[in-house]
C-alpha cells in the first residue's frame, strides 16, 4: 500500500496509534486536530514547583490494558505502581453518619444487581440481546428502587459519580452489571501510570510516525466518495482549505463528531448512534502543597459521595521521585463527575485550601497550598465531556455502530471500544483495530 493517502482526524491516542501502525504500513498519513498539542484528553501538567507533575487528562494503567502495555514496553517507557490500596469509599449512611469502605459499595451493588447479572450471563454478555437491551434502558437509581434496595445502596451509589462520570439518576444500570460480571469492584485493581508522565506515550507516538502533523486545525466537513475522501479544516489564523486522502480514520469524540457535516450522510442508525451518545460531566482538579499530604498514609485514594468525588494522591512514586518520604511536596487530584463536577469546579475557583478543608478528617484542612490546576473537561471544545457512558436512551445494541467503517471512513476513539469504553486502552485498542481494517483493505 505504499503511497496511499490516509487522514487522520484527531491526535488523541487513538488518532495517534493508529497514524503509527499506519506510516508503519507504509501509509502517507496526514493528522490533523483542533488542538495546538497532541495528545488529546491526556494531558499531563508540569507547571508546579519542584519538578513535579499531574495527570489533567487520562491517568490510570491496569495490567489487563494489554493493547496500551505492548506499547509502552514498545516505546520503553517504565511504569510505576500507584494506589497499592486502591480506593476507599466513603458515603453517608442512613442514619446521617460517615462510613469508610474499600468494599462495601460494590459488595452491596453486586448483591442489588444479582437478578440483572444472571439474564446477563444468559445472554451471554450479548449486548444486542433482548434481555440486556431492556435492562439498559433502567437507571441505576430506577433498578435500586424498583428492587427495594437498602437505603445505604442508594446513598453509596453516588460515590461512584468519580468513576462513570455520571449520576445514578443518568446512568444505565448495564454498564454496573457488565462492570460486575467483568471482575468487579475497578477501586481495588493495581494501577499504574507512566514514570515521568502519560504524555511521554503521545510523545514518542509522534516521533515515531513520519507523518504530516497539521495541529491547530479544525475539521469542518467531511466527503466521502467512491474513490477519495475531502476534509475540510479551518486553521488557527481562520484559513479554510480542503485537504485529500483516499481514506481517513476518524477518531473525535461523538460529542464533536456529530456537528460535522458529512456529506453523503452515514447511514440512519449509525447517526443516531453518534448523536444519543452521552459524555460524562467532568471537572478535575490538581492542588498541590508543600508538604507532604499523604506521607505516612496506608489508604491514598477515596470516593466519596459529596461534591469532591475521587480523590488520590497524583505524586511521582516516591521510589521514581524522591526515593524517600521526606514530607517535601506533593498532588492530590480530584475528579467529580455528573452533578458534582460544578460545585467541585467553583470550590477549586475559590483556592486549594478550600477543599483541603474539606478533608479535615484527614489532617489536611491546614496544609498549605502553593498552586491548583482545574481541569473543566465539560466546557473544553473539543471533548464536551470527560468520556463515553451508556444512559437509559442509548441503545447498546448501537455500539457497534460507533466503529463501523462508512466507505472509505473508518471510525476509532474510546468510545467505539466494546470492552474498554472511557479507558486510554480503549483509545489505543481502537486505533489499532481502525489501522487494521484499512490496511487489509488496501492489500
Amino acid at each position: 500500500m505504499n503511497g496511499a493517502r490516509v487522514i487522520v482526524g484527531g491526535a488523541g491516542l487513538a488518532g495517534l496509534t493508529a497514524a503509527y501502525e499506519l506510516a508503519r504500513g507504509g501509509a502517507a498519513v496526514t493528522v490533523l486536530d483542533a488542538r495546538e498539542y497532541a495528545g488529546g484528553r491526556v494531558r499531563t501538567i508540569r507547571d508546579f514547583s519542584a519538578g513535579q507533575h499531574a495527570e489533567r487528562g487520562g491517568e490510570f494503567i491496569e495490567p489487563d490494558h494489554k493493547e496500551l502495555l505492548a506499547l509502552c514496553e514498545t516505546f520503553e517507557l517504565r511504569l510505576a505502581r500507584v494506589l497499592r490500596s486502591g480506593f476507599t469509599h466513603r458515603f453517608r449512611g442512613a442514619d446521617g453518619t460517615y462510613r469508610l469502605s474499600r468494599t462495601a459499595p460494590w459488595e452491596a451493588l453486586t448483591d442489588a444487581v444479582a437478578p440483572l447479572l444472571r439474564r446477563y450471563k444468559l445472554a451471554g454478555g450479548d449486548s444486542s440481546a433482548d434481555a440486556v437491551r431492556e435492562m439498559a434502558t433502567l437507571s441505576l437509581s430506577e433498578w435500586l428502587r424498583q428492587s427495594n434496595a437498602p437505603a445505604d445502596v442508594q446513598a453509596m451509589s453516588k460515590a461512584l459519580r468519580g468513576f462513570f462520570l455520571a449520576d445514578p439518576e443518568e446512568i444505565s444500570v448495564l454498564p454496573v452489571v457488565e462492570q460486575i460480571a467483568r471482575g468487579g469492584s475497578p477501586a481495588q485493581v493495581e494501577f499504574f501510570r507512566i514514570e515521568g508522565g502519560n504524555d511521554r506515550l503521545a510523545d514518542a507516538l509522534v516521533r515515531a510516525t513520519p507523518a504530516r502533523f497539521l495541529l491547530g486545525h479544525v475539521i469542518r466537513a467531511v466527503s466521502h466518495a467512491v474513490d477519495r475522501v475531502t476534509v475540510t479544516v479551518t486553521d488557527n489564523a481562520g484559513l479554510t482549505q480542503q485537504i485529500e486522502g483516499d481514506d481517513l480514520v476518524m477518531t473525535l469524540p461523538a460529542s464533536t463528531l456529530r456537528d460535522i457535516e458529512i456529506r453523503p450522510e452515514l447511514p440512519d442508525d449509525q447517526r443516531q448512534a453518534i448523536a444519543k451518545l452521552p459524555y460524562g460531566r467532568a471537572t478535575k482538579v490538581l492542588v498541590q502543597s508543600s508538604t507532604g499530604l499523604f506521607d505516612h498514609r496506608h489508604a491514598r485514594a477515596f470516593a466519596t459521595d459529596n461534591h469532591l468525588g475521587a480523590f488520590w494522591d497524583a505524586s511521582e512514586p516516591l521510589d521514581c521521585a524522591r526515593g524517600k518520604d521526606d514530607g517535601t511536596a506533593s498532588i492530590i487530584a480530584f475528579l467529580a463527575g455528573g452533578s458534582a463536577a460544578a460545585p467541585l469546579r467553583e470550590a477549586a475557583s475559590r483556592g486549594g485550601r478550600e477543599l483541603l478543608s474539606d478533608l479535615c478528617w484527614l489532617g489536611m484542612s491546614r496544609a498549605p497550598v502553593t498552586a491548583v490546576h482545574v481541569g473543566d473537561w465539560t466546557s473544553d471544545p473539543w471533548a464536551r465531556g470527560g468520556y463515553a457512558f451508556t444512559d437509559p436512551g442509548f441503545d447498546p445494541a448501537w455500539r457497534p455502530l460507533l466503529g463501523r467503517r462508512a466507505g472509505r471512513i473508518f471510525f476509532a476513539g474510546e468510545h467505539t471500544s466494546e470492552r474498554w469504553q472511557g479507558y486510554m486502552n480503549g483509545a489505543v485498542e481502537s486505533g489499532q483495530r481502525a489501522a487494521r481494517e484499512l490496511l487489509a483493505d488496501l492489500r
